[in-house]
């Protein structure tokens, strides 16, 4: 039965309560005129009982006759009105199946009339352009990360070919393996954090667990990103007590990237602070060099996005995007804004633990 069309199980439907509704028309009249004959009580008159035999018999035949008549044609007529019905979604559904990945921009026709098709045809066109965004993003994910890829890629060969072009000096082979190895350790902790994206960005991926004491986190990223650039002061003000829902080795990273950007991209002395915000604790890194411009704050969290001079260098431009995948995958948020003193604050907002863990 399911694997008929949807039109001949409806219609199927439908002819089971006529058939249903015309026997029991039938049953009820025909009980009617048996009670309406015994009102007025028995009678022994040969040619009246005669006649109301007959009467009965032609009561009979007529509606014998009939309902099966009736019941054909209310058929035939819920079956082209099943399929007219269903035109509508046959046709979206021819249209849905030209939709691929060469074509996502097609769209279904939404038909003028106001019901649920039409409905369903704007909730599916809906669906198509999330898909597609999806796709695009994904699209330019691969793009960008194939063009983070190539430039590293280019450089290790170029090294490795000029030092077996010709004989070189012990010196000069070892300048050439120092080159290489730097960039072998760039396109090593590429793909770690292309890997880490793809990592958080699964639906399915099980939400991460903690919890983890802020304090000592944020004083281990302190001195050691302070120790790799003198001259600039890292603070931390940060209650001992706070603890999110978040692995130490995850609240590291996330930490690590908003203050490795904040030395890279700013000036002076960055500032880590955590304070309560609606029950969840917030970390701010603050930096004192010239902001970040306006135009570029919606994306600063994008991946392989790069401010204008003022705040751009080396580097694939995945810190912040990593920051913001764990910031989201610990059911947190972010976000990024010009100090009203100067300088760029950036914020993650994680849900505090139950407990702490020591």
């Amino acid at each position: 039965m399911n694997r008929l069309p949807l039109r001949i199980r409806l219609t199927a439907i439908f002819a089971a309560v006529m058939a249903a509704v015309l026997a029991g028309t039938g049953y009820i009249t025909i009980s009617r005129f048996e009670e309406a004959r015994n009102e007025y009580g028995p009678t022994v008159d040969p040619s009246r009982l005669t006649a109301q035999h007959e009467a009965l018999d032609d009561l009979r035949r007529e509606l014998l006759t009939s309902l099966p008549v009736v019941f054909v044609l209310a058929t035939v007529g819920a079956y082209f009105l099943a399929t007219a019905a269903l035109r509508p979604v046959e046709r979206m559904r021819a249209q849905a199946a030209t939709v691929t990945e060469d074509t996502p921009g097609r769209r279904l026709e939404v038909p003028p009339s106001r019901d649920e098709i039409a409905r369903l045809a704007t909730t599916l066109n809906d669906m198509l352009g999330r898909l597609q965004a999806a796709l695009e993003h994904e699209r330019q994910f691969v793009a960008d990360a194939s063009h983070e890829l190539r430039t590293p890629l280019s450089l290790l060969h170029t090294e490795l070919e000029l030092a077996l072009r010709q004989p070189r000096e012990a010196d000069e082979l070892r300048a050439a393996l120092v080159s290489a190895h730097e960039e072998t350790v760039r396109l090593v902790r590429l793909a770690e954090d292309l890997l880490l994206l793809a990592r958080t960005d699964r639906p399915t991926a099980p939400p991460t667990a903690g919890p983890a004491l802020v304090a000592p986190v944020l004083r281990r990223v302190a001195a050691r990103l302070g120790d790799s650039a003198p001259g600039r002061r890292i603070t931390v003000e940060c209650p001992e007590d706070v603890t999110v829902a978040l692995p130490e080795d995850r609240l590291d990273r996330a930490v690590t990237n908003l203050v490795h950007n904040a030395l890279r991209h700013g000036r002076g002395s960055v500032e880590i602070t955590v304070h309560d915000a609606d029950g969840r604790a917030e970390i701010h890194v603050r930096d004192h060099g010239p902001g970040i411009p306006p135009g570029f704050l919606p994306h600063a969290f994008d991946r392989f996005t790069r401010a204008d001079p003022a705040r751009s260098g080396h580097g694939t431009g995945l810190g912040l995007a990593i920051t913001a995948a764990l910031t989201r995958a610990a059911g947190g948020h972010y976000g990024a804004t010009n100090h009203e003193n100067g300088g760029a604050d950036i914020w993650i907002r994680l849900p505090l633990a139950a407990r702490s863990p020591r």
